[in-house]
């Protein structure tokens, strides 16, 4: 060979069998590494592995249907008896077609028996040499699971101690694998959005195949099992809370939900599993609560004017501002869903409840003034003073209340709620004389600054155990007043105070009651006090 190459002349053997391996280039240095390679008797036993032998008279008819091709023929003689070179031409003709389940059947019976493996070595490098043969078999495996794969192997084993040795082998590539991934996403962590959903997608995608793998060769009891897969699920579930938190798009609840149920289905130990879970659940509520897709725009709309209300003073004036910076999203959204449309009547109703909890609260301030210590010489001055002030915004509350109206609301808190607050309002300014006309005038209010909020919904108080609001009426007289009827007036006047000292003494104090309105005996006897002073006019 060596004088044939060294004048370029090409050299080929019997057992090149082109008709099955790809073809052989010889040259000097090839032909050099090679005989290096089996200068020591450990390589000259790895490489013999993975050849034919030939021992027995039957070898030499098998090989010449060998070499004609007839490859088929030649697997049946070594078939007929069980010996060392039989086992091994047959492992050999059995790797070269790609049939691994018949490569290891015959593998396991060969490295199982002591007296193949000596008699194997002895043919090998003779026998004046001491080799160890208890590692053949897993030398045989290593090369195998190098070059096939074993993942590809792992499932025509039998042998416990060959499942274990390539177990451990299998492993390590995969958990490094699943790590390496991990590290790569956690890279995307502060780069937006679309970044991580990107990775976590992609994340997902490069190692469904290796987690899969990898619960093949470990219990999912394993602790190595656990550690990894819990990792990578804890990270996959981050990517998909990261763009959740920081997306603007119509849909990204339902792109991280598929990122987050993956997460869950494959986290193990019960931390992992209950914070998937918990997450899942949280980012299903919201999914439960959007709006549909076509009013995504004024759902957002409407929830940000929310977000500014809700860190305002409860004053009238922002409730008015949040009414009609809120009416035309809801008007859009009533043209597009219909006026009986579940979401519509709700975000309507949203909207009216966040609004009527300022109505109450800056009204039930203003008649606290009527609440004053009945031993406060003072008491019946602020009482007076204070009635301009209660007009002012039972004025303000019910141009607000006009304004509500005309706002859509579910009917149960239509009918409660709403109906029993607006009938105590309406009883108040009636009491003060404040108009009560179902004439809307336009309203404007300029919009608050905006601040961040926490929360966007009030709470909703009951109306319960409402004091009457009694309407006082008065009269009036045009005519000149004698000095006798002067005198008689002043002293109807001197007598209404008192009447009104002793009132505030008694106790007839308004108060709130759980957030609605308030209506007072007070201000009924204020009114007395006014209306005397008209007559005596």
């Amino acid at each position: 060979m060596k004088a044939f190459l060294k004048v370029g002349k090409s050299v080929s053997f019997p057992l090149d069998v082109p008709q099955y391996l790809s073809s052989i280039n010889r040259t000097e240095a090839s032909a050099a590494d090679a005989e290096a390679k089996l200068t020591l008797p450990k390589d000259q036993i790895l490489h013999a592995q993975f050849w034919f032998i030939k021992t027995t008279p039957l070898d030499e008819v098998a090989f010449n249907h060998l070499f004609a091709g007839e490859i088929d023929k030649a697997e049946e003689i070594w078939q007929k008896r069980e010996c060392l070179s039989a086992l091994q031409n047959r492992i050999v003709c059995a790797l070269i077609r790609n049939r691994y389940d018949s490569a290891i059947m015959c593998a396991e019976v060969l490295y199982g028996n002591t007296q193949y493996l000596n008699q194997f070595v002895s043919t090998i490098i003779g026998t004046g040499g001491n080799f160890d043969v208890s590692n053949l078999a897993f030398s045989f495996l290593d090369i195998l699971c190098d070059e096939i794969g074993a993942s590809k192997l792992l499932p025509f084993i039998t042998n416990s101690s060959w499942k274990e040795h390539i177990g451990e082998k299998a492993v390590k590539p995969l958990v490094d694998s699943i790590q390496e991934a991990i590290n790569i996403a956690q890279k995307t962590k502060g780069k937006g959005s679309n970044a991580r959903l990107n990775a976590g997608e992609t994340l997902r995608r490069n190692t469904r195949n290796a987690i899969l793998q990898l619960k093949g060769f470990l219990s999912t009891k394993d602790l190595q099992y656990q550690m990894i897969a819990d990792k990578l699920g804890l990270e996959i579930l981050q990517c998909g809370i990261d763009y959740f938190n920081d997306s603007e798009e119509p849909d990204a609840a339902h792109k991280a939900m598929s990122l987050q149920k993956y997460a869950k289905s494959i986290a193990v130990g019960q931390m992992a599993k209950d914070r998937c879970k918990e997450n899942v659940d949280i980012l299903q509520r919201i999914i439960d609560n959007l709006p549909p897709s076509e009013v995504f725009v004024e759902d957002r709309a409407i929830h940000e004017e929310l977000r500014k209300y809700c860190l305002l003073p409860d004053k009238i004036c922002h409730a008015v501002t949040l009414l009609n910076n809120t009416k035309p999203h809801i008007q859009s959204i009533k043209r597009k869903l219909g006026v009986s449309n579940s979401y519509y009547l709700k975000i309507s109703t949203q909207v009216v409840g966040n609004a009527l909890s300022n109505i109450i609260a800056e009204v039930n301030e203003a008649q606290s003034i009527f609440s004053a210590d009945k031993d406060d010489p003072n008491a019946t001055l602020a009482a007076i003073l204070g009635i301009t002030h209660v007009k002012s915004v039972l004025e303000e509350a019910w141009k607000a209340t006009k304004i509500m109206d005309g706002f859509d609301m579910e009917t149960e808190y239509k009918s409660g709620r709403y109906s029993e607050n607006r009938s105590i309002l309406k009883g108040l300014c009636e009491q003060l004389g404040v108009s009560t006309s179902t004439y809307t005038p336009s309203s404007s209010s300029s919009r608050p600054t905006q601040r961040k909020p926490t929360s966007t919904a009030r709470s909703y108080a009951s109306t319960t155990n409402r004091a009457p609001a009694n309407r006082q009426t008065t009269s009036t007289n045009s005519s000149s007043s004698s000095s006798s009827n002067s005198s008689s007036n002043n002293g109807c006047l001197i007598a209404f105070i008192v009447w009104i000292v002793l009132g505030c003494i008694a106790g007839a104090i308004c108060v709130a009651n759980d957030g609605d309105f308030a209506a007072g005996f007070c201000i009924s006897g204020v009114l007395v006090l006014i209306g005397c002073g008209l007559f005596n006019q």
